[in-house]
């Protein structure tokens, strides 16, 4: 690591530090030691709802003031208490980008979001846009100025929410998952910016992330939490993943594909003569602009669909429309040998599930086990079923301990569990996953998978939007691919791996063994 000099001085100390929301006995973070330092890359992993992203906030300086909590022990900055700077001076200098992109935005347009950070900072108007572009070039988002940020797809909202933390020109940067919801070609072009940020100023980086491949040989130092936020492992990225697995295991972290044999093929698609869904000559407009055109497939009982693209290609809109969330310019889609527009809303509803890229966008209750039985107690289930079905869902999917919280109090991992939650009080005919794994320690997204070939097997149709080609390859038995609008590709992933321009063109790469393969084969 850059720091082994024992007189180098960290930028944040934390000595004995806890945080405790208010009313909980249990720390989210116990006693936590920790130094970092201003010119490193530290990667930061652990199990979800190990305080990770909670740890980013009090560094911050966001919490405990902006919640309903109490800390203990200190976490100095640039050698003083953080509670010690004005209001507002440590968000400056240490900026987050957030798990959410869309927590942080306050304005409609992202030259209008860019220049009210400008704004508060008291940067002169006349000097204002020339900040702005340099920021949008340098996340290469430049000819979306003038574009509204609800438009952008996910991949983009997180580009822009870079820029703006950028533009405050922190001392230090804080990445929650920042590249979860990329494209596997703009992920690599988003690590790239990070890297080149730190190389220009010295900046010290605290990324967190659920899966490391590309981080390996860029981060400086990781760092492992176990559940109690305590700091098991400590050491550079590759010796972490090389000597530490058993300890990885256990604390639910993915080992990246170069640490792990190469997983079996999925089994190749079901044969039913008669799909679950059809969709023709599908398309969409948003605006005056066309999304999609001319999409027509199949879907069939008991596969896995994935649906693949670059960001912004239309795959959570095609959802949308396959979910009736959206209604298309042209073409029909039939569920069941019926137009999907002649279904009730409550039948559609009951035989069809949705799991949105953003959980909280379907939560409605007080409480994880009213969320969870709602749709239960709406379809009048007997309350012994209610109660017996509710406590299976809350011990499978890892929330026993969390079902009297707020559902928007849980961590991202777990937001995204309830939500599938909520999705399997009954056994759905076809469900729809937008970014099922994102937010996901290695447990999880196993059980997330042992979830979906369960439904499979039992005949349910599982159509996944993802940027997973870990999890298309060793999982999906037939992907499509969207690029400019329609459908470039249909078929087994297997055969994908092979079409390089169809890749390149898309913004997709091809699994890290696939590569390694291809790469051996052109050297032979």
């Amino acid at each position: 690591m850059k720091n082994s000099d024992p007189h180098s001085q960290p930028l944040f100390q934390l000595r004995q530090f806890s945080f405790y929301y208010q009313g909980q006995e249990q720390a989210v973070i116990d006693q936590l030691s920790l130094s970092l330092f201003a010119d490193e890359i530290t990667l930061l992993m652990g199990a979800s709802g190990a305080g990770k992203s909670t740890l980013a906030l009090c560094l911050n300086g966001l919490y405990p003031e902006a919640v309903e909590g109490k800390t203990e022990g200190v976490i100095l900055y640039q050698g003083k208490p953080t509670q010690a700077y004005a209001k507002g001076l440590l968000n400056q200098k240490v900026g987050i980008v957030f798990q959410d992109p869309e927590s942080q935005f306050c304005m409609i347009r992202v030259e209008d979001e860019l220049a009210f950070v400008l704004e508060n900072l008291a940067v002169p108007r006349e000097d204002m846009q020339a900040q702005i572009q340099a920021a949008l070039e340098l996340v290469g988002m430049e000819d979306y100025l003038y574009h509204r940020i609800h438009d952008l797809s996910g991949g983009q909202k997180q580009k822009i929410a870079l820029a703006s933390v950028l533009l405050m020109k922190p001392d230090y940067l804080i990445l929650d998952e920042p590249t979860a919801n990329l494209d596997p070609v703009s992920r690599l072009e988003f690590i790239e910016v990070i890297i080149k940020v730190q190389k220009e100023k010295q900046q010290g980086i605290l990324v967190i992330e659920h899966q490391a491949e590309d981080w390996v040989e860029r981060a400086d130092r990781m760092v492992v939490f176990n559940q109690a936020s305590q700091v098991i492992i400590d050491d550079q990225p590759a010796k972490v993943f090389a000597n530490y697995q058993d300890i990885l295991h256990a604390q639910r972290i993915a080992l990246p594909p170069a640490y792990l044999k190469r997983q079996s093929l999925p089994q190749s698609s079901p044969t039913a003569a008669v799909p679950v869904m059809e969709v023709q000559q599908l398309a969409f407009r948003h605006r005056s602009q066309s999304i999609l055109h001319d999409v027509s497939f199949f879907i069939y009982p008991g596969e896995l669909l994935a649906i693949l693209g670059e960001n912004g290609a239309g795959k959570s809109t095609l959802l949308q429309l396959l979910t009736r969330l959206k209604q298309p310019l042209e073409g029909e889609i039939t569920f069941q040998q019926k137009p999907l527009a002649q279904w009730s809303e409550y039948e559609l509803r009951q035989r069809t599930g949705f799991v949105f890229q953003q959980p909280e966008h379907q939560f409605i209750c007080d409480t994880v086990y009213q969320e969870i039985t709602f749709g239960m107690e709406v379809n009048e289930m007997p309350s012994a079923y209610i109660e017996n079905r509710a406590a299976a869902l809350l011990r499978l999917l890892d929330l026993e301990q969390h079902q009297f919280q707020n559902p928007f109090m849980l961590s991202g991992g777990q937001k995204r569990r309830l939500s599938v939650a909520t999705m399997l009080d009954e056994t759905p005919e076809i469900l729809f996953f937008d970014e099922p794994t994102y937010g996901q320690d290695a447990q999880t997204t196993k059980e997330l998978l042992g979830i979906i070939d369960n439904l499979q097997q039992q005949g349910t149709a599982v159509v996944m939007v993802t940027h997973d080609m870990e999890l298309v390859a060793q999982h999906c038995q037939r992907a499509i691919v969207l690029s400019e609008g329609g459908i470039v590709f249909d078929g087994p992933p297997c055969h994908l791996w092979k079409e390089n321009q169809l890749l390149d063109k898309a913004r997709l790469r091809a699994p890290y063994h696939e590569r390694v393969t291809q790469k051996a084969a052109t050297i032979g």
